[in-house]
């Protein structure tokens, strides 16, 4: 099944992207850059001497990437917490047949 791509382009840090991505996935391209965008404009305004607009890239991505692992730790059920649930799924389930 061959998708057919719609061609965007994106600018990030002042600098355009061509790419060709699932036209459902737009929104969310655009979205991103435009955060992205957002950051670095927010990590230019520490104005640090000698920093390069890759620097301040950098430190967008490992701001990024914190955010991200935040929230996988707050979405991630481990295997003990699967089995409690399921324990006290039982215990209510037998509470409720009485």
């Amino acid at each position: 099944m061959n998708k057919r791509l719609l061609s965007i382009k994106l600018d990030i840090a002042g600098k355009p992207y061509e790419m060709d991505i699932d036209p459902r996935n737009e929104e969310i391209y655009r979205l991103a850059a435009r955060e992205i965008n957002n950051r670095m404009a927010k990590a230019q305004q520490s104005r640090v001497d000698g920093f390069s607009i890759q620097d301040y890239l950098a430190i967008v991505a490992v701001d990024l990437m914190i955010a991200n692992i935040h929230l996988e730790r707050r979405n991630d059920i481990g295997d003990e917490d699967i089995k409690r649930l399921s324990a006290l799924s039982e215990r209510l389930s037998l509470h409720l047949e009485r």
